[in-house]
């Protein structure tokens, strides 16, 4: 039987073929958006008919939770193994460091949902969004997850995730790992101050 360091599979025990398909689903999806993109956009891409996309998927759908769904288990995976180190602690700065860390090493699929909605909202992707989010405000902030946390948690993801999409693809990842987790540092100062507001 193949493994996944066997010359037909790449990593994560995907084909050649479906990872082929996925790398050249992502890119387009990138440049023209899920609606904007068709499986024979991305048959063209790769030179070869829509019949051999459908041998790998059998619709777009099922296209875009491939691409995806390996990170956003990742990240909940994060979110849950931290979840009892660092909630009680509000503000903990580990938190947003596994953050960083995560979207770094999924950049490409990070800055493409972020700026693509329509792709968030498609069947199945929906509801392990909203949990992820949830769980990730959580780790983020390490707080339970009440009014000023969700403010805050939302507010620490969207300014991650769009400083991520601005930086210059030529700058080095230390660099920007350095500079995201500097400006989580300065959210989670702020929401630490916040907090303090509603201690008695």
């Amino acid at each position: 039987m193949p493994t996944a360091s066997s010359p037909g599979l790449a990593s994560g025990g995907r084909s050649a073929g479906a990872q082929r398909v996925l790398d050249a689903a992502l890119g387009l999806f990138s440049e023209h958006g899920f609606e904007g993109t068709s499986l024979q956009d991305i048959a063209d891409r790769l030179g070869v008919t829509k019949a051999a996309v459908y041998y790998h998927f059998r619709s777009k759908d099922d296209l875009l939770l491939a691409l995806v769904e390996p990170a956003f288990d990742e990240l909940l995976a994060l979110a849950a193994e931290a979840d009892s180190a660092l909630r009680p602690q509000r503000g903990n700065a580990a938190g947003v460091a596994r953050y960083v860390d995560y979207l770094l090493r999924h950049r490409r699929v990070a800055a493409y949902l972020t700026r693509d909605a329509t792709a968030m909202g498609r069947p199945g992707l929906v509801e392990k969004g909203t949990r992820m989010r949830g769980q990730v405000q959580a780790m983020l902030l390490g707080g339970d997850g009440d009014e000023l946390g969700t403010v805050w948690g939302a507010a620490t993801l969207q300014a991650l995730a769009g400083a991520l999409i601005a930086a210059p693809p030529d700058v080095s990842e230390e660099w920007l790992r350095q500079e995201l987790t500097e400006l989580g540092a300065h959210l989670l100062a702020g929401y630490r101050k916040a907090a303090r507001r509603y201690e008695i």
